[in-house]
C-alpha cells in the first residue's frame, strides 16, 4: 500500500529527527526537582544570559509585533557593516547560523551532487546536504580529531558543490590556523562552496583567529557563518548571519524565506553588536571557567579535547552512563554516542558555581 511515508523521498525517510534537549521546567518535572536545581551544561548556551541593553531593546520592539518585520533585517545588515567595515550587501541575516547552512546546501546541493563533512562535525551539516539529495562524503578525522583538509581535498571530484569545515570545531575544540585554510582554499575549485562555521569563534584566543574578513574578501567561494546564540547569549532569539561575496549571497537570497528573522530578533542582535563590555565580560568569565574545568580534570587524570570554545570534551569511561547519573541530579551535559565518542562527553562552560557542582558530582561518579 502506498502511503505518505513511502511517497516521500528516499533521503527524506532516511533522516532521523534532531533530538534537543527538553524544556527545563519538563526536565525538572520528569525529575522530581525544581527548575532552579536543573543545570544546562549541554547547548553551549551562555550561562549570563543577555545583557541589559538588549532586554531594554526587546521590550520596547515588543510594542510594534503588528507588523511583518524587515525581510531583509537592513538595519541589522547596516550594524554588521558598520562593525566589520564591509558593504551591506556582503550579508544575510537568517535565523540562527543553522537556517544559513540548509539555505547553502539548497543553493548548491542537489541529486548528483556531493558534499564533504569532517569526522566530528555539527550533526546537522550531513542533514541539510541529505534534503537536497545530495551524496555525503564523510572524511576520517586526525589524530588530534582535527579536520584532515588534506584527506578533503583527496575527495573532491567534478560533483562536489560544498565542503562544511568549524572553526573551532564542535564537538572537540580543535581550530584550523589561518595559514591552513588559505592553503586548503587555493587548492579548492572555484565551483565548490566552502562554509566555515564560526559559532564559536568569539570564544577562540584573538592571536587564533584567522582573517576571516580578508578570506572572504579573496575567495569568492567562501561563506562565513556566525550566530548570535552563543557569546552573546542570544540563542532563543534564533539570528546568525553569513559573510560571503555578494554574487554567492545573491543566489542564496533567492532561497531564503521573506520575513526569516523577527523584528525582536534584529533589534536584540543590534543591541548586543553595540554592548562591547557584556561580550568582553562573557569571554572573560568563560576563560576562567575554562580553566577551572581543566584544572579539576587535570587533578582527576582525565583527558580532554581543545580548550579553545564555551564547551570541553573529556573521557569518562562510559560516557552515556555517566550522562545518565548526572541527568538524575539535575545536571544536563550531552554524551558523544552519536559521534562514535563513547568514552566522552560534552560540557557546556557554567558559571563558577554550576562548574562546582558538575564536578562535585562528577568525582563521585568516576
Amino acid at each position: 500500500m502506498t502511503t505518505i511515508a513511502t511517497s516521500t523521498p528516499a533521503w527524506v525517510q532516511a533522516l532521523d529527527k534532531y533530538v534537543a534537549s527538553k524544556p527545563i521546567e519538563e526536565l525538572a518535572a520528569d525529575l522530581g526537582l525544581e527548575p532552579k536545581e536543573i543545570i544546562m551544561l549541554v547547548a553551549n548556551e551562555n550561562p549570563y544570559g543577555m545583557s541589559q541593553k538588549v532586554k531594554d531593546k526587546i521590550a520596547h520592539a515588543a510594542l510594534n509585533l503588528n507588523r511583518y518585520p524587515d525581510a531583509d533585517s537592513c538595519y541589522l545588515q547596516k550594524a554588521l557593516s558598520k562593525k566589520y567595515g564591509l558593504p551591506q550587501d556582503w550579508f544575510v541575516v537568517t535565523s540562527g547560523s543553522s537556517e544559513l547552512l540548509g539555505l547553502t546546501a539548497q543553493t548548491v546541493l542537489s541529486e548528483g551532487k556531493n558534499a564533504i563533512i569532517p569526522q566530528y562535525s555539527f550533526s546537522l551539516y550531513p542533514m541539510v546536504a541529505k534534503l537536497c539529495g545530495a551524496e555525503i562524503r564523510e572524511v576520517p578525522a586526525t589524530s588530534d580529531y582535527n579536520a584532515d583538509l588534506q584527506r578533503i581535498l583527496e575527495q573532491i571530484d567534478e560533483n562536489t558543490r560544498l565542503i562544511f569545515l568549524t572553526n573551532p570545531n564542535n564537538p572537540t575544540g580543535t581550530y584550523l590556523s589561518e595559514k591552513e585554510i588559505i592553503d586548503f582554499l587555493e587548492k579548492v575549485p572555484s565551483n565548490v562552496v566552502v562554509l566555515f562555521d564560526e559559532a564559536y569563534v568569539e570564544f577562540l584566543e584573538k592571536e587564533l583567529q584567522p582573517d576571516s574578513l580578508e578570506i572572504v574578501k579573496r575567495f569568492p567561494n567562501v561563506i562565513i557563518a556566525r550566530t548570535f546564540s552563543k557569546a552573546y547569549g542570544l540563542a532563543g532569539c534564533r539570528v546568525g548571519y553569513g559573510i560571503a561575496q555578494p554574487e554567492l549571497l545573491e543566489l542564496i537570497n533567492r532561497v531564503r524565506h521573506p520575513f526569516n528573522v523577527n523584528d525582536l530578533s534584529q533589534l536584540a542582535a543590534i543591541a548586543a553588536l553595540e554592548d562591547q563590555e557584556f561580550l568582553e565580560t562573557t569571554l572573560k568569565n568563560n576563560r576562567e571557567g575554562i580553566a577551572q574545568l581543566a584544572k579539576a580534570f587535570d587533578e582527576l587524570g582525565l583527558s580532554y579535547m581543545g580548550l579553545h570554545s564555551n564547551f570541553i570534551t573529556v573521557k569518562v569511561g562510559d560516557g552515556a552512563k555517566i550522562v545518565g547519573e548526572l541527568l538524575k541530579k539535575g545536571i544536563i551535559v550531552r554524551k558523544m554516542n552519536s559521534y562514535d565518542l563513547p568514552e566522552w562527553i560534552r560540557v557546556t562552560v557554567g558559571t563558577k558555581e554550576q562548574n562546582e557542582r558538575f564536578l562535585e558530582e562528577l568525582k563521585e561518579l568516576l
